[in-house]
């Protein structure tokens, strides 16, 4: 943990209380009319990434979901139409609410309808971006369930030898739980972050060669030159654009919403909504096995992994999800690094704001 503490305060940055930073963000969605119960449930999304690592996911991104709040592109109080609803399924109509609170309402909803019928599920269309996607199946693993969940987003890949964009890099997550191990949990897109590339270029750095093309269909190390010819490269060639297209086909095929996301552009510009699709699943682990069988099982799986025969020099072999809680618990007892971009962005929207933020460095 001595390494990122380091280097953050090196750059400029400060090592921040973790309950700081949440009622500092609080703060700033109750001053955009986020009722209080749905400001916490967003906050606690991006907390949690950013306690998981996952800065390009946290604190990075709260303040472009504020701005398009205050653009008007994402609902502030969330409204939810059911067009659907029989035995272990549903589908709502987001009509562009606060991604969060929605996508926790839907998965709820299918952890519900697994308890009656062992399998649920919950199609959400016209939403904004939930932003870390692993969130939600985890709420159905505290409930003993295996939880799933797929997105589609706006173009960012070509298909296999194509220089444009045409299929988003469509997120899936899903979580199981253990018993002595931790959960599994896969979280992947088909292609990295846009979100990381913004955040690379706001930090002055360069992204690996193998993430995006410039414009004129070259791979490029330079995040602005990405930035400016929005294509992503997807990871495994045709193989990560198939995935994207199931991806696709389980979202916007299946509960009809906007292909690609129609109109939708992403987090920018701030006053355009996003339009994604979201597929959310729950299974009840009971209707097949005792869940204790299942834990016992899933630990068993991980371990052989964990303990198989290892290359030289590596001194540990990690599953899907295992750095993540690490990490968490790290940043819980020693702090949040923050960048000076992200504190800066947060004082910025405060004093934009009229709001009075609380002491957020760790004493």
């Amino acid at each position: 943990m001595v390494d990122f503490m380091t280097n953050v305060i090196a750059d400029g940055g400060a090592i921040l209380d973790v309950e700081a930073v949440r009622a500092a963000w609080e703060l700033l969605f109750a001053a955009v009319d986020v009722p209080a119960e749905d400001a916490s449930l967003l906050v606690d999304v991006h907390i949690d990434a950013e306690l998981r690592g996952e800065s390009s996911h946290g604190m990075h991104l709260l303040p472009v979901q504020l701005r398009k709040i205050l653009a008007g592109a994402i609902r502030a109080r969330p409204k939810v139409t059911v067009l659907s609803d029989h035995a272990a399924i549903a589908l709502f109509d987001a009509h562009h609410s606060v991604g969060q609170v929605v996508a926790a309402r839907a998965m709820r909803l299918a952890i519900e309808r697994a308890r009656k019928f062992g399998v649920g599920i919950v199609g959400v269309r016209s939403a904004s971006s939930f932003t870390s996607a692993k969130y939600y199946p985890l709420l159905a693993v505290a409930e003993g369930c295996v939880g799933i969940t797929y997105a589609n987003s706006r173009p960012m890949m070509p298909p296999q030898g194509g220089a444009a964009a045409v299929i988003g890099n469509n997120p899936v997550a899903i979580a199981a739980p253990a018993g002595a191990e931790y959960p599994f949990v896969l979280d992947m897109a088909c292609a990295a972050a846009k979100e990381k590339i913004f955040q690379a270029a706001a930090e002055g750095r360069k992204i690996p060669e193998n993430w995006a093309l410039d414009v004129d269909g070259n791979p490029t190390t330079d995040p602005h030159a990405a930035l400016a010819s929005q294509v992503m490269l997807p990871f495994g060639g045709h193989k990560a654009v198939g995935l994207a297209m199931a991806h696709e086909l389980l979202t916007s095929v299946l509960f009809g919403g906007e292909l690609f996301t129609g109109a939708g552009t992403g987090f920018r510009p701030y006053d355009n909504p996003m339009r994604v699709t979201q597929y959310f699943q729950a299974i009840d682990v009971a209707a097949f096995t005792s869940l204790e069988s299942f834990r016992s099982r899933m630990d068993a799986m991980i371990a052989a992994l964990r303990h198989s025969r290892r290359r030289p020099n590596v001194d540990r072999i990690f599953v899907p999800g295992e750095r993540g809680f690490l990490e968490r618990e790290k940043r819980l007892a020693e702090g949040i690094p923050a960048s000076p971009v992200a504190l800066q962005s947060m004082r910025e929207l405060a004093d934009e704001l009229g709001v009075a933020l609380p002491q957020l460095e760790r004493a």
